[in-house]
């Protein structure tokens, strides 16, 4: 299982700071349901889900959380949650790597070489194109 690297809140241990957070992510907060799906990526609630963290994830991604869409593609670049997929992958690094996200930028930049020119093309398309969800 991968660790992603910004540890959460030693306060999340307590349940109400639990029910708290679950509250806020369910009410759109992008930044507490990126802390839900790294919690229930490492465990830090007590359990783990990576079906449960991979949907808090894309929700926060989606919105524009520059740290979410770089556990997306850490998560899709090791296959956790998801299915593989480097194309995937090198989409949200280059969407984090837009919030001036360096270790996405480095991941996009190290999947860079695997793809071919079309691949490239229809990325830089997608991503002209897309817009955060509110």
């Amino acid at each position: 299982m991968v660790l992603l690297s910004c540890p959460l809140p030693s306060a999340l241990a307590d349940p109400s700071s639990q029910h708290q957070l679950q509250a806020l992510a369910g009410q759109g907060d992008a930044n507490a349901q990126w802390m839900l799906g790294q919690a229930l990526l490492t465990g830090s609630l007590g359990e783990t889900d990576e079906a449960e963290a991979v949907r808090w994830l894309q929700l926060a991604a989606d919105q524009g959380h520059a740290l979410a869409q770089r556990d997306m593609g850490m998560l899709y670049e090791q296959g956790q949650g998801v299915t593989q997929d480097v194309l995937e992958a090198f989409f949200w690094y280059s969407l984090a790597s837009r919030q001036d996200s360096s270790r996405a930028r480095l991941r996009r930049d190290a999947l860079a070489a695997m793809l071919t020119a079309e691949q490239h093309e229809a990325i830089a398309a997608r991503l002209k194109g897309w817009r955060p969800r509110k």
